[in-house]
């Protein structure tokens, strides 16, 4: 796991910032600045970790000394390929199963002070929310944040881990949950909807086909497989291995479409290019 200032934060600490490309919205998240401005984040980092370890949980990831290592990917010329921002970056590299997004605000007031915060655990994968901690304001004469959310933390953390321990044991035993975009090359003479090669099958089936041949055995039918333009198709609730049995590692979205990319390759005499980026996010376009 690793906890990780949210998006709310970041922009109260004027720490995302917008950026228009091709007509898209960008979110560009600048975590180094606010480690510096927030003096007490690193703190309250620190000792949230420190409280799920006393709980039983291995050391969490530092998400800051991670930020370290890792570089922002310029915005992508082509608007198809995903931007690769620093958190995309750290994940692709640390792949927890977990991630915390903390947030939280000190109002000082005349004999009172007021805190805001809330500390939720998502799926790295699919981003789906797994628990919650949260105060829409709580009273206090304290100033010190970090003494505060962990006090906070404590009071909550049993029904917090033991859902995190749940979705743990779900991910387990019946894998991973992550999706394929499947897109054409603007420039390419054919759509999702034609023959593929002398097979006699429409692309959608035969990459339909090549998601359920790898999809974890035993797991339910992945969603999806239809498309409106013939150009994009997109397949949701793809079941995965947990660990790569070799490595010994997650294994990524990036790491499971190199299979299907191969296949479909293969039988319908296409290009198919692996752009995956996100861990849970499987992405391939396919060209002439």
């Amino acid at each position: 796991m690793m906890v990780i200032p949210a998006d709310d934060l970041l922009k109260r600490l004027n720490c995302l910032t917008e950026q228009n490309v091709q007509g898209q919205t960008m979110y560009v998240r600048n975590y180094q600045k606010a480690y510096i401005d927030q003096i007490d984040l690193r703190f309250v980092s620190g000792a949230i970790a420190g409280k799920f370890e006393k709980a039983g949980f291995p050391p969490l990831e530092d998400f800051e000394q991670a930020l370290k290592t890792a570089q922002d990917d310029a915005i992508r010329d082509d608007i198809r390929e995903v931007q690769t921002d620093a958190i995309t970056q750290v994940i692709n590299q640390v792949r927890p199963d977990v991630i915390l997004e903390l947030s939280y605000i000190l109002q000082k007031g005349g004999m009172t002070n007021r805190l805001t915060f809330s500390l939720v655990a998502k799926d790295s994968y699919t981003s789906k929310v797994i628990a919650t901690i949260a105060n829409p304001g709580m009273q206090t004469a304290e100033t010190d944040v970090p003494t505060l959310l962990v006090e906070q933390v404590e009071n909550n953390l049993k029904n917090f881990t033991d859902a995190i321990v749940r979705h743990a044991a779900d991910v387990r035993k019946n894998g991973r949950t992550i999706r394929l975009l499947v897109s054409v090359d603007g420039n390419a003479d054919f759509d999702l909807e034609d023959d593929c090669g002398t097979t006699g099958e429409q692309f959608i089936d035969i990459i339909m086909n090549s998601v359920e041949a790898h999809r974890k055995k035993d797991s339910e039918t992945p969603n999806g497989g239809n498309t409106t333009t013939g150009k994009r198709m997109q397949i949701s609730n793809i079941r995965i291995d947990y660990v790569d049995p070799v490595k010994n590692r997650g294994i990524s979205a990036r790491d499971w479409v190199r299979d299907v990319a191969k296949e479909v390759e293969k039988a319908c005499k296409v290009k198919v290019k692996n752009v995956s980026q996100g861990i849970g996010e499987g992405r391939i376009i396919l060209g002439n």
